[in-house]
Formats: structure tokens, sequence, C-alpha cells
């Protein structure tokens, strides 16, 4: 599970240790920030997990958007209800506006425990909730197959694989992507620092080429259910911005069962 620098050498990444409470404080958060890439493992069972967070884009259009994500896993923590929400977007240009929201659902189909490997499935919903001046208007699709796993207690890695059927903008017709991210995460010495850094990649669609960024961060955690985050992003190839700043927080609003 992708638990807070300060729980990681004692809460490895499964799904399990998420579960268990050894105190009266809260279990460790499962934070897929700052990366584009998604840990495979669950946050803890019953409790409502917020990421939230910034992100700047240092040259070509200077969107600033302002993202949030709200997570709850049931019960038997296999299952992973999801809600995201664009936030507040400022395209740079002219204007803001609030953006698109998603509903997704993630299973765990197998836990690190187990099986050696964290894997796991998502499918999503993009609801239009955006304006036409920064969204399509329409309905976007997307699957997403997920591993994890804990080479050791200094070195975690997650892997995505992903497929949308996309929505152009401003345009009619959709587009059909393919999606792939592999990052690192080490533990900094001390506990409560941890170094990340990926790779993504995105085939081509209409008007644009293939996209290919890396991404360096750190966060830090204050407490076990208390982490924030900074990180860059550099665009290797394509035609988006070639700087993003992306900075947040992830933390529990309270236990619901």
């Amino acid at each position: 599970m992708r638990a807070g620098p300060e729980d990681r050498a004692a809460d490895a990444r499964s799904q399990e240790p998420a579960t268990v409470n050894r105190d009266s404080s809260p279990p460790a958060v499962n934070p897929g920030r700052p990366t584009v890439t998604d840990p495979a493992s669950l946050t803890a069972p019953g409790w409502l997990e917020v990421e939230s967070g910034i992100m700047k884009d240092l040259d070509r259009d200077r969107t600033f958007s302002t993202p949030f994500l709200f997570k709850l896993t049931s019960k038997n923590a296999r299952l992973q209800y999801r809600l995201s929400f664009d936030g507040l977007v400022a395209p740079g240009q002219a204007g803001s506006a609030f953006g698109d929201t998603t509903a997704g659902l993630q299973y765990l189909f197998v836990p690190q425990s187990k099986g050696g490997v964290d894997v796991s499935g998502r499918v999503a919903v993009k609801i239009p909730t955006a304006p036409a001046f920064i969204g399509t208007r329409k309905v976007d699709f997307n699957a997403l197959l997920l591993a994890s796993r804990d080479f050791s207690p200094q070195l975690h890695c997650d892997a995505n694989l992903g497929y949308s059927s996309l929505s152009r903008f401003q345009a009619p017709g959709t587009d059909q992507q393919l999606f792939a991210s592999l990052s690192f995460t080490t533990p900094i010495k001390g506990g409560r620092w941890a170094y990340t850094n990926e790779v993504v990649y995105m085939s081509p669609v209409q008007g644009l080429r293939g996209q290919i960024t890396t991404m360096h961060g750190l966060t830090y955690a204050v407490h076990r259910y208390d982490q924030y985050d900074v990180a860059f992003q550099w665009q290797l190839h394509g035609d988006g911005p070639v700087w993003q700043l992306l900075a947040g927080k992830t933390f529990f609003l309270g236990r619901l069962f």
C-alpha cells in the first residue's frame, strides 16, 4: 500500500496493513499523489480519504487547476469507490470555471500478501460538468489495470496500463488512447520524507502527438494519516506544457463505518 513515508518501513504497501490500527489514531493514508501512476492497493476500509492539490503549467498556456479526489473502500477491503473533480480551472487565456467530474470503481483482485504483488482493476466515467470553453461537454470512459509491489522496505513500485475513449474538444468524434506508466518510491533516511519518480506514456490522439513525461517528487508525512507532496513534471515529448508544478495533501475526513 502507498502509505506515508514515516509508516513505510513498518507498513509495506500491501492491502492488509492499511486495515490494522495499532493505536487509537487513524491508519496510514494510501495516496496516489503526486504521480499520475496510482497504487493497486486500496485505502483503509471505512475511512473517507481525500487527495487535494494544485497544478500549474509553468509554460505554454499557464493553466492552473485545483483537483481533488474522494476515496472510500468497502468493509471487505476489495472495492473502492472514487469521486474526483478537476476543481477550479483557469486556462490562462481568459476566465475560469469548475471542471469535469469523474466517478470510478477500483477492485482489488489479488493482495500482495497472497500473490506477491497487488493487482487491481478500475473503470471510470467522466461526467461533463465543465463549461464548453474548458471541457468537451461529452461523456468519456476509462479502464485501468494496476499493479504494485514492495521489492524491499526501501523500494516500492507502481505500474498502470490503461485505455480511454475520449471525446474531442470543440470538435465531433472520439479518440482511443492508450496509457502506460511506471513509478518508483523510496524513503529518505529519517522516515518522514520519501522521493518518488515516474515515466508516463500516452498515445497520440487527433491533433496531438504522443506524450512522454517524467516526474520527480517529494512527500512528507506529518503523521502516517497526514501527508504532503510537491513535484515537477517534465514533458520529454509531446504538445503539452513542458513543465508543470504540483503540490497537495492527502488526509482522512473521518471514519464512516
